[in-house]
Order: C-alpha cells, then sequence, then structure tokens
C-alpha cells in the first residue's frame, strides 16, 4: 500500500491492467450502481448505430466477439432493437471471471452464448480464428490497454472479423472525458507508482488509421449524473473510474481533488461529462 496526501492505494505499481483484474471480481464492485449511472451511454450508443445494417436478416447465424464483455448490459440493451429471428452466435472475452459469467446468464435472443475466454486482447493471439467474425465490438473496454502494445492488440482485433463482410465496432472515451481526467489527478497524488493515463478514443484511431482500416466516426456526448444526496453512489462511480477502493471521504480531504469535483456540481447535480466516440471500421 502507498500513502500520499492522505490517499492510501492498494497494488500502486500495478498497471492498469492489472488493478483491474483484482478489481472487477464480485466482492469489490457493485455493478448495478455503476451501470444505473451509464445506462444511458449504451442507449445512446444503440441509437447512433443502424444495427439492423450490420445484422440483415439471413438464414444462416451470425458470429459475434465481445472483448471485454464486462456483465453484459449493453447486449441485454440492444437485444431488444434486434428482430428475434436473428441468431447471433456469441464469443466472449474478459479478463474476470464473474464478469464472463454475469455476461453469460444476462445474454437473450437474438444473442446466444457459444465461447468465453478469461483472458485480455492483448494476451488473445491464438484465441479465437482470425477472420471468423461478422462483427466484433469493445464497448467502453480497451481504456486499460498497454499503449507500448496498443498497435498488435488493434491489429488482432480488427484481424478477428471477416476481411471482407466485417465490421469492428469500438467505444471509447476521448482524452478530454471525465474518466480519463479524474484517472490521471487521483494518481497524480502518488506521483511515485502512478499507472499510465487510459487508452484513449483517439489513440485508437490513430492505431486504426495506422493498420490501414477505414474508419466511420460519431461523438456521443455522454453525461453521468449523480445526486449530491448520493454519497454512496458518488463513491461507488469515483472507485470504479480509478479502480480502487478509496472511500469518499478520502477524496474530499484532498483539495485538488474536491475542487475538481465540485466543478461539476450544478444544482442538486453532478455531471460528469465523458463524450465518447463510436467507431466503425472495416479492414483496409
Amino acid at each position: 500500500m502507498a500513502t500520499h496526501s492522505g490517499i492510501s492505494v492498494l497494488h500502486p505499481s500495478l498497471s492498469n491492467l492489472d488493478r483491474s483484474l483484482r478489481y472487477y471480481q464480485k466482492s469489490p464492485i457493485d455493478p448495478d450502481s455503476w451501470v444505473s449511472v451509464v445506462t444511458q451511454d449504451f442507449h445512446l450508443i444503440v441509437e447512433a448505430v443502424e444495427w439492423k445494417n450490420l445484422f440483415p436478416h439471413r438464414t444462416t447465424p451470425y458470429s459475434l466477439l465481445d472483448v471485454g464483455c464486462g456483465t453484459g448490459r449493453f447486449p441485454e440493451i440492444l437485444s431488444t432493437d434486434l428482430p428475434g429471428s436473428l441468431h447471433i452466435y456469441y464469443d466472449m472475452c474478459d479478463p474476470s471471471q464473474y464478469c464472463l459469467n454475469s455476461c453469460q446468464q444476462t445474454l437473450r435472443a437474438p444473442f446466444y452464448s457459444r465461447k468465453a475466454w478469461r483472458t485480455t486482447l492483448e494476451h488473445a493471439e491464438k484465441t479465437w480464428t482470425p477472420g471468423s467474425y461478422d462483427v466484433a465490438w469493445a464497448i467502453q473496454s480497451l481504456h486499460c490497454l498497454n499503449h507500448e502494445t496498443l498497435h498488435d492488440s488493434l491489429r488482432r482485433f480488427i484481424s478477428a472479423i471477416h476481411p471482407t463482410r466485417g465490421t469492428a465496432c469500438i467505444f471509447l472515451g476521448k482524452r478530454d472525458s471525465f474518466l480519463s481526467q479524474i484517472h490521471q489527478l487521483f494518481f497524480r497524488q502518488i506521483p511515485f507508482s502512478a499507472p499510465q493515463p487510459y487508452v484513449s478514443a483517439e489513440s485508437v484511431l490513430t492505431m486504426l488509421d495506422q493498420l490501414g482500416a477505414t474508419t466511420l466516426i460519431r461523438e456521443l456526448d455522454c453525461i453521468h449524473t449523480i445526486s449530491i444526496w448520493e454519497d454512496r453512489l458518488l463513491e461507488q462511480y469515483l472507485q470504479q473510474c480509478v479502480m480502487d477502493a478509496t472511500p469518499l471521504p478520502k477524496w474530499r480531504e484532498i483539495g485538488r481533488l474536491r475542487t475538481f469535483l465540485d466543478s461539476f456540481r450544478h444544482g442538486d447535480y453532478y455531471h460528469f461529462p465523458n463524450l465518447g466516440w463510436i467507431m466503425l471500421s472495416v479492414p483496409g
């Protein structure tokens, strides 16, 4: 444990990915609290994409890969927007067994769970067959990737889809999103152990361009709203943003953190802006 400016951080020297592995287990997280704040993001994504164009009616099943599936809230919401006549085989990977189990239990028609791998995109070189998926998506799940290996990770992701009919879908926050800013500011209080910044949508787009992919972008204005009276919800939200269990009173003891959070307060609510890009890519 490292302590600086009143903040005690468990496993401070870990990378973002390693810290996420420790954090995203059943005991420390409350997925219902997080989802209650970010569900609107998923609805915006559903509205931003013509999903019926990605999954036009056909008699043969589709194959889909979900990288960083989480607890499966996104496909649960999207399923109500897709025809029940579709049959979509759903493969998933996530470093958390708890998330894999939750996602499998959440899936409903037209999604049908097929394969689940406990791994990360960075370590999935021989996990799936390249070129075998009609659609692959990563919904707010790439921010913990290592910057040094981002090119290889995205090459692996793009190569998972069929070279002529496949589409890759990525949603990720921009560099100036609240999520990225609070992560950097929080760990700036313990500079000797600060992890890398989160991977941003801008960084991903740069790598996709280098890989020769053709990418369509749409910016989504995601705003996370929490009442000033909901201290526990605010605490859980902030903890999940930085993947650390530091309690809310400790946050408020630090002048820079308190001032930053207060800058997003409007009356009786905090409004945390998380501009993000939905990126649809096809191989070059």
